[in-house]
């Protein structure tokens, strides 16, 4: 599995060239169906909408680079945006985690993903810098149902026994 985060600031090339047409700027994430929706790139033109790919269009995502087949791929991702369900990944990020029952579970430092399908597997928790430090983050599934608000995420409380370790990830 690989880190949401880590894509951000990824050059996107075309395959069959090596030209690159951008780099990752945002990702868009459909919570609801639990995938990745696209990519947005960076640069694009402040009086349009975010161009970007969206995520079947993609080749491959690796830990340098993300492999796009051909530059006709970049279109507006305004119509994948669909109220609700779909986010950018960046209002998602560093937010705080409760249980429906009240209890903090940490915040919200990335999601974990399967680049081949898209498929969003995990979260991954901190629990502050001190607990990261000494005893690592914390993974936890992708809850099956889960609100998310301007300033937090409430998810239902049987998700605090499958917080596990970083290491022995999902």
């Amino acid at each position: 599995m690989q880190k949401l985060r880590e894509i951000f600031g990824l050059p996107v090339l075309i395959t069959g060239t090596g030209t690159q047409i951008g780099e990752v700027k945002e990702v868009i994430v459909d919570l609801e169906q639990a995938v990745v929706r696209g990519i947005v790139l960076a640069g694009a033109n402040w009086f349009t909408n975010d161009q970007g790919i969206l995520f079947e269009d993609l080749s491959r995502v690796g830990s340098a680079a993300v492999m796009v087949r051909a530059a006709y791929a970049v279109r507006d991702l305004t119509p994948a945006m669909m109220p609700g369900t779909v986010y950018h990944l960046n209002d998602l990020l560093d937010k705080p985690i409760y249980t429906d029952a009240g209890l903090s579970l940490g915040i919200l430092v990335d999601a974990l993903f399967d680049s081949a399908t898209g498929e969003i597997k995990a979260y991954e928790v901190s629990e502050g810098l001190i607990t990261d430090l000494l005893y690592g983050r914390k993974v936890m599934p992708l809850p099956e149902a889960q609100v998310v608000s301007q300033e937090r995420v409430i998810v239902p409380d049987t998700m605090t026994n499958l917080l596990i370790p970083e290491s022995k990830e999902v």
